[in-house]
Order: C-alpha cells, then structure tokens, then sequence
C-alpha cells in the first residue's frame, strides 16, 4: 500500500466489540460492512466474538493507539540491497539455478492426481513455470523431423498462454497473423505480453520458438479439462459429456465444461427462485464459483461446505440483519 492507512477509531464513546471500529483500509459500503470485523484478521463472527469491558485496561481505547502506531510506520526498498542485485544480477543467476540439473520429487493427492514438491515446480505460478526446461539428453542426437514435430506443437500452445481459443488451428493462425507484431525486439515483446494470461510463459515459449532453442526442452503444460467428468463420461459411454470435456472431440473445437454448466444453472436458478431474487443472482454466478461448485462435487463436496462457498460469493448481498 502507498497510502496511509486510515487510523481506527471507535464510532462509539466507549467501545465493547471490534464492530464498533472503523479504520484501515475500508472498501467501498457493502452488505458485507454490517457484519465484518475490520479489525480482526478473520471475518468469522459467530466463532471469534470478542467483547471487552469498557473499563478494562486492556481495553479497546488502549490498544487503538499501538495499532495505529504500528501501521503509520512507514517502509522503502533497500536501494543499495537492490541496486547490488541489478548489478550482479548475471553474476547471482550463475551461482544459482543456471547450469544445474535439478529434479522434482513426486507425491499423490487423495483423489491419485500427481504433484510436484520444489522451489520450481509445474504448479507454481506463471514466472517460476516458465523458468523450467528439460535438461538436455546428451546421449540424443540432432533428429529434424523430431525438431519440426515440436515447433509445430508449440506454436499451437504457445498462444493458449496469451488468451483461450476454440481449436489448435485457430491458435495456430493467431500466433502467424501476430507474430510480427512481438518478435520485432525485446521490447515489443514485452509490451505484447503485458495483456496475455500468462506472460512469463507466454514469453519463454515465443523466445523458445524464435531464438532457435531446442524445442524439445521446452514443456507443453496443459490442464487436464475437468479430469473427473472425463473418466466419469469415459465409464458411462456418455458421449455429449466426453465432448463437453474434451476426451474426444467431434466438432474439432475445444469447450469449457464450467462455461456451459453457468448457463445451465442460470436457467434452473431462474425457474426456482423468485424472479426479483433471480434477477439479482443469475447475473453474479460466473465461472469461478461454478467451478468451485462442481469440480470439487464428484469428490465428495458436501451440502453445507457448497453452502459456505455460495455464502462467500455473494456475501456482499448479504447481511446478518
């Protein structure tokens, strides 16, 4: 924060609750500022209700002033720490991870998927992914059908890290109509790949593909399209949902699962709540909730933890009055 936070204070003479302080950094007026404890880490009322007497000396009155204390200290960057890493910083990357091999242990979750544990692993974010290569095979030897087979399969990925697209081939024409447009200099590419999802990755497969790096060091990570409802649609012999999912493909166009099912809950929502109701709910159900909804259910979600998230949702429309 570049701001200064606003100090707490009590909206009342003697102060019993911490809803009875307002400070900080305040959102904008919600439903959720009648029940939200600003000055508690957690928004849990019903498990963390705290009441001070007014006439304790541990009291509200007197812990409002170390906290404001606290907050109003001002920080900056450590110029000369980061000046001396800019300067080294090519002598600091030799030194650290640049021309080691490096392995990535294995461990399974509850439902068999495959992770990996590490500084650098696949599921980390977009920069520490985009810094991971296969390290060289020195036992393989230079084959140019093999070169050519993995160019042709990162420039159809290459692009999914930029924006989502409905078929390989389309992903394939995006990344030739622009390619003049970030492979001019350093600089254009930067600028191109400030709007892409993921820019880090987006860049390293661009560099991968331009500056003649062995492509096949390069990984294609790729999500698997609601792997649950893959295998699930794969034992029912369920066609249209094996489609859905992308297990098969029969329209050569890839679909999201969770996009569809928001439209399908949209429709069920509005024959079973009331139209003012659904007026106001339909609109606010997006992908991110749907896919907490439903991924998670062929797991074992229960009623009561799709509840919590629903609630957490659209707790700006909600009150506890």
């Amino acid at each position: 924060m570049v701001c200064k936070p606003v100090e707490w204070k009590s909206t009342v003479v003697n102060p019993t609750t911490l809803a009875e302080v307002r400070g900080g950094y305040l959102s904008q007026p919600t439903g959720d500022i009648y029940h939200r404890y600003r000055l508690l880490t957690s928004h849990d009322n019903s498990h963390f209700f705290i009441k001070l007497e007014p006439d304790s000396r541990h009291g509200l009155l007197t812990i409002m002033p170390v906290i404001n204390k606290l907050q109003a200290i001002p920080f900056e960057i450590h110029r000369e720490g980061l000046s001396f890493i800019l300067n080294n910083r090519d002598y600091l990357e030799e030194c650290a991870y640049e021309g080691y091999q490096f392995y990535l242990p294995s461990f399974i979750d509850f439902r068999g998927r495959i992770y990996r544990s590490g500084i650098l692993h696949f599921h980390e974010r977009d920069l520490a992914r985009s810094l991971i290569v296969f390290a060289p095979n020195p036992y393989d030897s230079y084959d140019s059908e093999i070169d050519k087979r993995c160019r042709k399969i990162l420039y159809c990925s290459a692009p999914f890290h930029y924006k989502s697209f409905q078929s390989y081939t389309e992903s394939n024409e995006w990344y030739n109509d622009n390619k003049s447009s970030f492979n001019t200099s350093d600089h254009s590419l930067i600028e191109f790949a400030l709007h892409a999802k993921k820019p880090f990755q987006f860049i390293a497969n661009v560099l991968s593909l331009e500056r003649k790096t062995d492509p096949s060091t390069i990984p294609v990570t790729q999500d698997a399209s609601s792997s649950a409802y893959q295998i699930m649609s794969y034992f029912l012999l369920d066609v249209e949902l094996a489609n859905r999912t992308n297990l098969i493909s029969i329209d050569d166009k890839i679909h999201d699962l969770y996009t569809k099912l928001i439209e399908e809950l949209r429709d069920y929502l509005k024959v079973h709540l009331r139209s003012s109701l659904a007026s106001v709910v339909c609109p606010r159900i997006d992908r991110k909730l749907v896919k907490a909804i439903f991924m998670p259910l062929i797991y074992g979600k229960t009623v009561i933890s799709t509840t919590k998230d629903i609630h957490n949702s659209l707790s700006s429309l909600l009150t506890n009055q």
